[in-house]
């Protein structure tokens, strides 16, 4: 009975510590969260990343492999939600606003949303 009830503690606490759950306390935590990280748009056709472009020499958004804006801003909104913004290569008052969702595994940008393949 004693094992069940351990059991039972160490499953609650699992639990407790959001299971999984990307917590956003820095922009750091942002970036981690996203490194690696490959977002598809519904269709399929648009591939969104947001990470190191060693073209750039710095952090950006790449869309369809192609870097496009760099120089981002990251706000947390909460422990699960962001939004990156960042500047246009070849617009100059271009600006291209993406918010994270951890907990879908999505981002959206201007009602568009682009998830991670499950």
């Amino acid at each position: 009975m004693k094992k069940i009830y351990l059991l039972l503690i160490c499953f609650l606490l699992f639990t407790n510590r959001g299971f999984g759950q990307t917590n956003f306390e820095s922009e750091s935590d942002v970036l981690t969260y996203l490194d690696g990280k490959t977002f598809y748009s519904t269709d399929q056709s648009v591939k969104v990343k947001i990470g190191y472009s060693s073209t750039l020499g710095t952090y950006g958004f790449i869309l369809n492999g192609t870097a496009t804006h760099f120089n981002l801003t990251i706000i947390i909104l909460s422990p699960t939600r962001a939004v990156i913004t960042g500047e246009s290569l070849s617009d100059p008052d271009g600006k291209m606003k993406i918010r994270i969702n951890s907990t879908t595994d999505c981002v959206e940008n201007e009602g568009s949303y682009y998830c991670v393949k499950k």
